[in-house]
């Protein structure tokens, strides 16, 4: 049975370069990363600029980023079970592994418009890997980001 849940950062200051969410795999469970966004939130129109983002599987021995947030995963279904796999946001020393990571997907946005896709076929995490969504350049001046992952957890 598949349970779904949410990962999220809301109304962060974001200046650098950054995993906007990390998801570590689970023990004994497979991750699938069914859809992911991200959407300026400054009250004033911020600078126009575009947005570099990248999705990728970390494989093997992984260092986790750092300098965020530990946001806890959010059931869809309230009658679920917490959710086994953890979660890391806005980190700016980005996570790394010691193995060939793998881009999923490489996007670009404009910081008005923001970017929310669900995948055709969603990409699986192992236990032993990460999955992150980055913003891979600093922005030409602060904004103001909210987004997230949802994620099935199969097992």
């Amino acid at each position: 049975m598949s349970r779904i849940y949410s990962v999220s950062f809301e109304n962060v200051s974001v200046s650098a370069a950054q995993d906007l969410v990390q998801v570590k795999g689970a023990s004994n469970k497979v991750l699938r990363i069914l859809r992911r966004w991200v959407n300026a939130t400054d009250t004033s129109i911020p600078t126009g600029q575009m947005l570099r983002l990248r999705e990728r599987i970390l494989p093997a021995t992984v260092t986790d980023g750092s300098g965020g947030s530990t946001p806890t995963p959010v059931k869809h279904d309230q009658g679920d079970a917490a959710a086994s796999f953890t979660a890391l946001a806005n980190s700016t020393t980005q996570a790394t592994t010691n193995g060939t990571a793998v881009v999923i997907y490489a996007t670009g946005c404009h910081v008005y418009n923001g970017f929310d896709d669900i995948h055709d076929e969603p990409p699986t995490v192992i236990p032993t890997a990460s999955y992150v969504f980055e913003l891979l350049g600093a922005p030409s001046g602060t904004v103001h980001l909210s987004g997230g992952v949802e994620v099935e957890e199969i097992g």
